[in-house]
């Protein structure tokens, strides 16, 4: 089973897949990425929510990475929740850990969407969506250039003003 078909699965759980906020997608991301993790996370997840309680007690036994994962995937998911993952130990978690923190970071504020689309070979494959930040990007990048234009254009108009 892939990364796509767990967070399918999991986003299932919820009877309102097409219809959850990006909290749960973040979530989602993290709890479906190994399969051991999967198969903890998924009975803990329901029409009510996803019971990190529960996740975080059965996850005891798990190696440190995966248990900070678990951490920020609740933190995303409730922002109140408690996190023992700093930025000191999340930078390092390494290679894939990292990535995808950063990326769920992402799919947290809506800025990067996951999709789930048929693989070649049949099989369904995860993709992340960044056309929205994407777009959030060159528009901050115009209002940037806009501010330099109008500053220069000030700095100029200073310039050409007599002293009185």
């Amino acid at each position: 089973m892939t990364q796509a078909n767990r967070y399918k699965e999991l986003a299932a759980l919820t009877k309102r897949a097409d219809d959850l906020d990006p909290a749960y997608h973040a979530a989602f991301y993290l709890l479906s990425y190994d399969p051991e993790l999967y198969e903890t996370a998924r009975r803990y997840v329901n029409v009510d929510g996803i019971g990190f309680t529960g996740i975080k007690r059965a996850t005891r036994d798990f190696d440190e990475r995966t248990r900070f994962v678990v951490d920020i995937a609740h933190n995303l998911f409730s922002y109140n929740s408690a996190c023992k993952a700093t930025p000191f130990e999340i930078s390092r978690l390494g290679y894939p850990y990292l990535e995808m923190v950063c990326n769920s970071f992402y799919i947290a504020t809506g800025e990067v969407q996951v999709v789930l689309e048929p693989g070649q070979d049949g099989q369904l494959e995860m993709k992340l969506d960044a056309s929205r930040y994407q777009q959030n990007k060159r528009i901050q990048q115009r209002f940037e250039q806009l501010q330099k234009s109008m500053f220069a254009d000030m700095v100029q108009d200073e310039a050409a003003e007599p002293e009185r």
